[in-house]
């Protein structure tokens, strides 16, 4: 009996490796942790700031972090939203190791015709978005 639970004991700390973990997955008992993309802004304290003509720009930074276990490629997007239309203002894509974060900051330029304007912020896979808003006072 004690020879059972010595054994059981030695298997259960085994399995608490990487190792153990690996051989867990191999057998089909273990699936590998799914990890997650963030997406944030850098500054998320202070929001854009109040443009004073009808015609401005503004600085929008935000973070991409892979935490998932492979590279990833994320494509993403700045929009701006308002009077019932979505126009993109900047795009591009940016390639992330696992554990990785990139930074990103782009001028957006605004034209108000609203008193407020939706500052949106997209990746397109894995779906997710942000958004802010600044306020117009021409």
């Amino acid at each position: 009996m004690l020879i059972l639970i010595v054994g059981i004991v030695v298997l259960a700390s085994v399995f608490q490796t990487s190792v153990g973990q690996a051989m867990l997955r191999a057998a089909g008992l273990s699936q590998e942790r799914a990890g997650y993309t963030s997406l944030s802004f850098l500054r998320p304290q202070f929001p854009a700031e109040q443009l004073k003509s009808a015609h401005g720009k503004t600085v929008t930074s935000f973070a991409v972090h892979n935490a998932t276990g492979s590279t990833h490629d994320y494509r993403w997007s700045v929009s701006l939203v308002g009077r019932g239309r979505t126009r993109q203002m900047h795009a591009g894509t940016v390639r992330l190791a696992p554990g990785r974060r990139a930074e990103i900051t782009r001028s957006v330029a605004i034209t108000c015709t609203r008193s407020v304007v939706r500052i949106v912020v997209s990746l397109e896979s894995p779906p997710e978005s942000i958004d802010t808003f600044t306020t117009c006072r021409p």
